[in-house]
């Protein structure tokens, strides 16, 4: 049996499963076992979360995000392209800023080199 027709089946049997009796669910649950050659428990996986027939779920609840605002995505989205697709850790606020601005280099920072003096060690006697 392909998989289209066992979902085909499984639409037919579903609604009278589910109007089903106890004895009855256990007599259509072994009929389609023995027909689609799927465990038991498995078929009963497929025949309780069936999502054809039920409500979708409703509207996710509470505070909207802050975050999932374009004037907040399109920036982050540049500053990620710019960084050459980096992963989020390396995307850190220490990194962003070196990607962003380049670092100076270490000699511009570092004042001009004092001379130090050079020790001649003294040759010891034996």
């Amino acid at each position: 049996m392909s998989p289209r027709a066992k979902m085909e089946y499984l639409e037919s049997i579903f609604l009278r499963f589910k109007r089903a009796s106890k004895k009855q669910k256990g007599l259509i649950l072994n009929e389609f076992c023995l027909n689609c050659g799927y465990h038991r428990k498995y078929a009963i996986r497929l025949l309780n979360g069936f999502k054809r027939f039920t409500k979708p779920k409703p509207k996710k609840r509470g505070k909207p995000s802050i975050y999932n605002k374009p004037e907040i995505i399109e920036p982050l989205k540049r500053i990620w392209l710019e960084a050459n697709l980096l992963c989020s850790k390396l995307l850190n606020p220490n990194n962003a800023v070196s990607i962003i601005c380049p670092p100076v280099p270490a000699r511009v920072l570092v004042p001009a080199r004092v001379p130090v003096p050079v020790r001649v060690p003294v040759p010891v006697r034996v």
